[in-house]
This record gives structure tokens, sequence and C-alpha cells, in this order.
């Protein structure tokens, strides 16, 4: 049943957001950056349950070369919320110690019925809350986006130095359309 405050299935205010709603799965690569290459799996999920933020929970697993899952690696828990002018907030929590607080604009770059087809958001931290104990980490800008109907994304990390470096990247498929 479809009501005027919801847009594709999500409150009005973050309509422009409803383009990461799903589970997604994928493979990414990382480390090249720092000279040690390697491949990993990732699974996100994020959802609406009809309030005006979205939910977003990330795992992943360190793969060998045939392909198989080794150990799990990073794990991060977050809410996405909206700001005026297709904005966007992301804070996040890292099973690395940090959580972060991401900001940025969403560009929706293709709509059919509806439904947000194509979208990117470039995304810059703005804020960390680091223990001591933790490694040395000053920020990231991570880039999102919807093309082809995969989730495509990149991080690259800031820890020393002025300008953030390359980390990892993936390309992720909703698990409904997975085998399409």
């Amino acid at each position: 049943m479809s009501s005027p405050d919801l847009i594709a299935g999500v409150p009005t205010p973050i309509a422009h957001l409803s383009w990461l709603i799903g589970s997604w799965l994928g493979v990414g690569v990382g480390g090249e950056a720092a000279g040690a290459p390697f491949q990993f799996a990732q699974e996100v999920t994020i959802g609406c349950d009809g309030r005006e933020f979205l939910t977003h929970a990330s795992r992943s697993w360190l793969l060998d070369q045939e392909g198989n899952r080794i150990k799990p690696t990073a794990v991060e828990f977050g809410i996405w919320r909206a700001t005026p002018n297709n904005g966007a907030i992301l804070q996040l929590t890292h099973s690395y110690g940090y959580s972060e607080t991401l900001t940025g604009e969403v560009e929706v770059t293709g709509i059919e019925n509806a439904v947000i087809t194509g979208a990117r958001v470039k995304l810059q931290t703005i804020r960390i809350m680091r223990p001591d104990d933790t490694a040395m980490y000053r920020g990231s800008e991570r880039l999102i986006g919807l093309v082809d109907g995969r989730l495509l994304w990149r991080l690259d990390t800031l820890t020393t130095g002025e300008q953030p470096a390359a980390h990892v990247s993936a390309t992720l498929t909703k698990m409904d359309n997975h085998d399409a």
C-alpha cells in the first residue's frame, strides 16, 4: 500500500538514499598501495524499517587465491541519515576500534518508474573517535555508486601524509539478483 509520505518504499526525506537498500554480496581487492595485494569477499546489508534513516551492516572475509574464505576481516555497523539538498551522513563503527562520521552529496544519475537506477555519493570523514590502542587512522574518502544494478565502492584512507591513499574497492551484486 502506497502512502503520500513514501517514495520507493521509504520515507520521502531519505528517498535519495533508497538505491542503497538491499543485501549485497561481492568480491573486492586491496593492498596494492601497500605492496601486499589481497582479495576479499564482502556482504553488505542496508535496510529501512520505515523511519527516516537506513541501517548499515558490513562484514568481510579474506580470500585465498582460489576464492575460498580464509578468515573474517572487517566488520562495520552504521546509520545513514539524510541532510538537505540530497546530502547524506554515514555514521560508522568499525571492528578495528574506531568510529567515524562521513558526509557527502548524492547525485542521482538515473530513474525509471520512480526507482533510482543510477546514483553515486562521495563521502568524506568529518569526525573520528579512536582509542589510543588502535592503529593510526585519520579519515577516509568513500565513493559509492549504483551502476548497471551493481553497487561499486572504493575506500581511500588517510593514515599518514595529507592525501588519502587507495585502500580497498569492491563490486557487489544484489543478492536477489546474484544469479542473474
